[in-house]
């Protein structure tokens, strides 16, 4: 391994850290995570126009820039550093390399040269922790018992998927009084992943409530917590029922002009005559930039438990039956939502139901988990950096506090750490590309607790003014709060890295 960047490398991260340090300020970012989008559109376009950040791991025969994850990465550190808030982790990082592993040729030519452009954003509605395979096997542990985190699928045809529910047996199976379902508490409220129903238009308007098959209109932001829905279709029983005139005013309001197309009116590719469509019915929570993203790349269980598998499908952010609600996140640079899925017509992502989706979920977990890493090492750095700076100039009993044996200790072992981590991340950003697997998660650890130990260190070493929320301090410990919910604790990250190598398995010992 040749630890030295190139040229083309520096020049890289060059190029991104002064287009940032113009367009991203802490000010803007704060501004940007206060919008519907929650992040800043100019910002995006920026990065996509002028770097072509969006596409550069992509092949240029798609667009791209024709980079590795390498390049990836090192541009990743440089977002970290400011804590920028855009769709590139989502886009780039998750969607993208499973599109271009699994998707077919007209997915690929479709789809990615838009996502390279910056024009599409897209996102992974799965749990990015355990979908991944960063905290456990994700064959075993999250698609185990025939659930795929909560979404089901099945052909629109009504045969070959899950169970398909009448209006009498669903509202049967939850409980309600002569086959009328019986109200379902939240799944916060029970601290469990509330049941999933798989039903057709009727039945899962009965599922939800709605009287004569059509579904009742879902619990409000306010009662749940969470942000205002950002889009709300009825499912198709409902579409015989004249809306009311708020209902018409607020279509009326979202619908695009035949003048001016929606955006995501083409983030599904043109559809192939014949070609079997499918249907999803569940919920995802925490889903990166799930409430604004044009494109969703959603994992969802089919086939019941005969064959059992785990597909993923392609979903416009404004397909009918899809409820997106922005929810409040620890960590606003990354922003999450609730998708619902209430009989969502969507596109098997490649043409083979049968392929490795699993397998390529934990490639792809692995390689994002190197990015994640490098992200990780620049807002440590950034952060010990600013403590740095704010310790030589804040004095005491005369003289800078910086000077004292015991703060420069403290700093001295960040640094350390820090140093260490940068080690890890850039060997798990140059391993992926050179087929080097497993070693992504161990990177992550240690740069998360790298980046946890740098953020706590300067809010206390910046004394009263670290605890306010008009410092930068605490953006980044929230930073390193939130990755490690999203993705898996340090702890987590490396019991499941030594699982994979089986270093505690008991071996019989001859003597």
């Amino acid at each position: 391994m040749d630890a030295r960047f190139t040229a083309e490398q520096d020049e890289i991260r060059r190029a991104v850290r002064e287009l940032l340090r113009r367009r991203c300020g802490p000010e803007e970012s704060r501004r940007a995570v206060d919008t519907p989008a929650g992040h800043d559109p100019a910002l995006w376009t920026a990065l996509a126009e002028q770097l072509g950040l969006p596409g550069l791991a992509l092949p240029e025969t798609y667009g791209g820039v024709g980079c590795s994850v390498t390049e990836l990465a090192l541009a990743c550190e440089e977002t970290g550093r400011v804590l920028a808030p855009t769709p590139l982790l989502g886009t780039a990082v998750l969607v993208a390399p499973l599109v271009l592993a699994l998707g077919t040729e007209r997915q690929r030519a479709d789809l990615l040269p838009r996502m390279a452009s910056g024009a599409l954003t897209a996102t992974l509605a799965a749990p990015p922790g355990a979908a991944l395979g960063l905290t456990g096997d994700n064959r075993a542990e999250w698609a185990g018992g025939g659930r795929a985190g909560g979404v089901q699928a099945r052909p629109s045809g009504g045969a070959g998927g899950g169970a398909v529910a009448s209006p009498r047996s669903a509202g049967a199976a939850l409980g309600g009084p002569g086959g009328a379902p019986a109200a379902r508490p939240s799944a916060a409220a029970e601290g469990v992943e509330a049941p999933v129903v798989v039903a057709g238009p009727r039945a899962a308007g009965a599922t939800l409530g709605g009287p004569g098959g059509a579904p009742t209109a879902g619990p409000s932001a306010a009662a749940e917590g969470a942000g205002a829905p950002v889009a709300t279709q009825s499912s198709r029983a409902t579409e015989g029922a004249g809306p009311s005139a708020a209902t018409q005013s607020s279509r009326s309001a979202a619908a695009p002009s035949a003048s001016q197309p929606s955006p995501v009116a083409r983030s599904l590719p043109e559809e192939q005559p014949h070609a079997p469509g499918w249907r999803l019915y569940g919920e995802v929570d925490q889903v990166l930039d799930g409430h604004s993203a044009d494109l969703l790349l959603v994992a969802a269980h089919a086939g019941g438990f005969a064959r059992s598998r785990t597909l993923l499908f392609l979903v416009p952010g404004d397909a009918p039956g899809l409820v997106r609600t922005r929810q409040r996140a620890l960590d606003a640079t990354r922003p999450q939502a609730r998708v619902q899925l209430r009989d969502v017509e969507a596109e098997l992502l490649g043409d083979d139901d049968e392929a490795d989706v699993l397998g390529a979920l934990a490639r792809t977990g692995d390689t994002a988990a190197g990015v994640l890493a490098c992200e990780a090492v620049g807002a440590a750095d950034r952060v010990l950096e600013m403590t740095v700076e704010y310790v030589k100039q804040r004095e005491q009993f005369g003289r800078p506090v910086g000077s004292f044996q015991s703060v420069k200790h403290r700093l001295a072992d960040v640094y350390v750490q820090l140093q260490a981590a940068r080690s890890a991340a850039y060997f798990a950003a140059w391993a992926t590309v050179h087929g080097e697997r497993r070693v992504g998660g161990l990177a992550l650890a240690q740069a998360l607790e790298a980046l946890h130990t740098a953020a706590a260190e300067g809010i206390q070493l910046h004394g009263g003014i670290g605890f306010t929320w008009e410092h930068e301090a605490q953006r980044y410990f929230k930073r390193a709060t939130a990755d490690e919910l999203l993705f898996g604790s340090a702890h987590r990250l490396r019991a499941h890295a030594a699982d994979v190598a089986r270093l505690f398995e008991r071996a019989e010992v001859s003597v």
